[in-house]
């Protein structure tokens, strides 16, 4: 991600207690201010490096870090000694002598800032306050409707951001930034949302007007992108070099990740996977077209056609009730749409060959009727067998994980190497940083 440098001029200083470390680089809005002496800390790539090192180990000494980041022990020395000043760094216990002084292992203090991330849906919002750890602090919804209605959006974030850091008694100063997750086309470097058919949104500068009422860093993605950066940073793919994350649901969408960093595509489109036609001239979709995967196998297709064997509608929580309690002819509809998106799936696989692919979403309460027919067709159908060594795991997702996806956006900004690679240890690497 393209980020700009801080400004150069002095700006107003906060105490050490109150100012987090942090590495975004963004042009900080008016009112948000940091300490200037912190500013050529904050854009040391040796410092992001430590912090990543020390996160990824949970306890570490000095030495080890000197080892694993490849810098000498006076320069870890005194980057370390600057952020256990800052509170960043504790010192924590000693670990076992190899003969001589035993060393003192070092630890991030998860409470030494914070970050926001929030979740936003055509029927409101779900915002959290999450720790270092991203572990969360508090969290607040907000039911209101979005759907056309960008400003009220941008009220409505401002109010929750508020709302929350009272309810988590967290100051706005230990705040690193704030990271939102929405549906549609987006683009990341502008915060700026360029369609979203499912909020009837286009062309909507999100990260601007926030910046400005809020004088917080702010980054928006894509919400299933956020979710593939949770999995990468405190989720199931760590390690993982190749994953995709698939979401489904109202609407069905991808968060590819290869080589470790997060693909977006040329528009910030990439993972619109729910827009893939796989029958033409099939059910009108709520992006306009007709034939799209999201219209034939999103919560909506399914809805209705359960609802047409029954002669009413139905809601989301009366198809899981149906299809749990064994109805035929709900459990007929989902395993038949599981069918549809697993074949989906499986060409997906054989295009990206991932090592990982974790299903979330709200569709995964349909539990092993919808579940099922997916990793068997994965399993099956993948070209040359490639889908019988894919792992995959299904997450449980609920509004407030996705809103922890958000924030974790905020983490991977902040504490992450731009242009890093293996040899550097960071999990993430970024082109033009």
């Amino acid at each position: 991600m393209t980020r700009k440098q801080l400004d150069a001029e002095p700006q107003p200083e906060r105490s050490s207690s109150e100012a987090p470390i942090a590495n975004d680089q963004r042009e900080p809005a008016a009112g948000y201010s940091t300490r200037r002496g912190s500013r050529s800390l904050l854009r040391d790539l040796n410092v992001s490096l430590l912090i990543e090192l020390v996160r990824r180990a949970g306890t570490v000494s000095r030495a080890d870090l000197a080892r694993q980041s490849r810098l000498s022990a006076p320069t870890v020395s005194n980057i370390v000694d600057k952020l256990i000043k800052r509170g960043i760094f504790n010192e924590v216990s000693l670990a076992p002598s190899s003969g001589g002084r035993p060393p003192v292992l070092l630890s991030i203090d998860p409470k030494a800032g914070y970050v926001i991330g929030i979740k936003l849906r055509a029927n409101g919002l779900t915002t959290v306050v999450c720790d270092l750890d991203a572990q969360i602090v508090a969290s607040r919804e907000i039911e209101t409707s979005l759907v056309g209605n960008p400003s009220a959006a941008i009220l409505a974030i401002e109010q929750a951001v508020l709302r929350v850091l009272r309810d988590a008694v967290v100051p706005q100063s230990k705040v690193l930034g704030v990271g939102i997750g929405l549906p549609g086309i987006i683009d990341s470097d502008r915060g700026f949302c360029n369609f979203s058919h499912l909020l009837w949104w286009r062309d909507v500068d999100i990260a601007g007007p926030l910046r400005k009422r809020l004088g917080l860093p702010i980054w928006v993605d894509n919400d299933v992108n956020t979710l593939a950066v949770a999995e990468k940073w405190a989720g199931d793919a760590p390690d993982t070099r190749d994953f995709v994350t698939l979401s489904v649901g109202r609407g069905v969408g991808l968060g590819i990740v290869i080589d470790r960093s997060l693909y977006r595509g040329a528009n910030g489109a990439a993972g619109e996977f729910g827009h893939v036609i796989i029958e033409p001239g099939g059910a009108k979709c709520e992006c306009g077209r007709f034939g799209c995967l999201e219209a034939i196998v999103g919560e909506g297709a399914l809805r209705r056609s359960v609802g047409e064997q029954l002669g009413r509608d139905i809601t989301r929580d009366e198809l899981i009730s149906l299809v749990r309690d064994g109805d035929l002819a709900a459990r007929a509809v989902v395993e038949n749409a599981g069918r549809r998106l697993g074949q989906a799936v499986a060409n997906m696989m054989t295009l990206l060959n991932p090592e990982l692919l974790i299903i979330c979403g709200e569709g995964t309460e349909l539990g092993a009727t919808f579940l099922d027919p997916i990793v068997a067709a994965v399993r099956e159908q993948t070209f040359g067998d490639l889908g019988r060594t894919v792992d995959v795991k299904v997450q449980l997702w609920g509004d407030e994980a996705w809103a922890v996806g958000a924030a974790t956006q905020v983490l991977r900004e902040s504490f992450s190497l731009p242009n890093s690679d293996d040899k550097s240890h960071a999990i993430w690497h970024r082109i033009n940083a």
